[in-house]
């Protein structure tokens, strides 16, 4: 004699482990909206925790980059939105007077934000971004000019 498991068991077992999934999901997702967006902890040699505090000022900074390109100078607007050091917004504006820079700086205007938006300004110096490297020289110009400008 075979042991069989009849459909209606099944259905049942099927339907309970449905039910004990979504209450594991709904469990997950109210224990992570109540959970902060950004958390930093950080500890000495001793692991004590230690306190960071901001070293900028919070605020909207605007400044202009500007850099050498083999067809002249070129030039890039940025507005930065700084609380507790860290961007938490960035805009550039394209300045290029030439083709090959404005197809460059629109290069490095699609890729950039993944690289600074939510990160410590602090910690900010990009390279090549998209095919881009000379317009990250005018955009570190203008990190630069905000850490001077948001300075306490």
């Amino acid at each position: 004699m075979q042991n069989r498991i009849s459909p209606a068991v099944a259905s049942l077992i099927v339907v309970v482990m449905i039910g004990i999934a979504t209450l594991a999901v709904a469990k997950l997702n109210n224990a992570t909206s109540d959970a902060p967006a950004i958390t930093h902890s950080t500890s000495n040699q001793l692991g004590a925790p230690t306190t960071t505090r901001s070293t900028l000022k919070d605020g909207v900074f605007t400044t202009k980059g500007t850099y050498s390109t083999p067809g002249g100078a070129e030039s890039i607007n940025l507005t930065v939105i700084l609380k507790n050091d860290i961007i938490v917004n960035v805009e550039l504006q394209q300045n290029a007077s030439r083709g090959d820079s404005a197809i460059y700086q629109a290069k490095f205007a699609s890729g950039y934000k993944p690289f600074v938006q939510g990160k410590d300004i602090k910690e900010i110096k990009l390279t090549r971004v998209a095919g881009s490297s000379l317009t990250s020289d005018g955009f570190n110009q203008a990190i630069e000019n905000i850490r001077r400008d948001a300075a306490l």
